[in-house]
């Protein structure tokens, strides 16, 4: 019985995630989700209450994934700069396969004038993992603004390609589908700003 709740749950979780996350879709009704995921409507009242839990539930998935994400920065065996590389990468793929997640986050900040708390995670992880790293490349002392300035770039840097790609489906002649174009992309963008 135990199993098969889980299962249920996980069956939920795992179609509400391809829902937001691929399709881009916070314009579903409980009703039509339920179908989508081939449960009952009941099912999806008792595990998660509301749309808004849901929602609150697929954003905590996503919260994990960016935890292994920043996880890169960590990599002590990597030089700091290929760390930087890698974690950018990371990002703009996860970002790629999943564009709901960027909508999900500003349609909380924005619309629902509610807290995002993958918003605020992004925001403390770049401050406790990629600002030293930053500071130690460049040797800047831990007051110096730039380096949060520089957080603020490589973040910008990686982020509004991937709007710009999945809102209007432009990015400056950039095929950012492309991974090794990605690559280049940001390899430069480390450059820049670290230069």
């Amino acid at each position: 019985m135990e199993t098969e709740k889980s299962d249920t749950q996980s069956k939920m979780i795992a179609t509400a995630i391809d829902m937001i996350g691929r399709q881009v879709n916070l314009n579903f009704t409980i009703r039509g989700f339920a179908e989508q995921a081939g449960v009952n409507l009941a099912s999806v009242n008792y595990y998660f209450r509301s749309k808004d839990n849901l929602i609150d539930e697929v954003e905590r998935h996503f919260m994990r994934e960016l935890r292994k994400t920043y996880g890169e920065l960590s990599q002590a065996e990597s030089s700091p700069k290929t760390r930087i590389v890698r974690w950018a990468e990371r990002l703009m793929h996860q970002q790629m396969e999943y564009p709901g997640v960027l909508f999900l986050m500003v349609t909380k900040l924005i619309s629902d004038g509610r807290q995002s708390e993958g918003v605020i995670e992004l925001i403390d992880n770049s401050e406790m993992l990629l600002a030293p790293i930053i500071r130690s490349l460049t040797g800047m002392p831990e007051d110096d603004p730039k380096c949060s300035h520089m957080v603020m770039q490589l973040i910008a840097g990686v982020v509004t390609p991937i709007l710009f790609h999945h809102g209007i489906g432009r990015t400056f002649g950039m095929n950012l589908k492309d991974p090794r174009e990605r690559s280049d992309y940001v390899e430069l963008l480390v450059n820049n700003i670290l230069d």
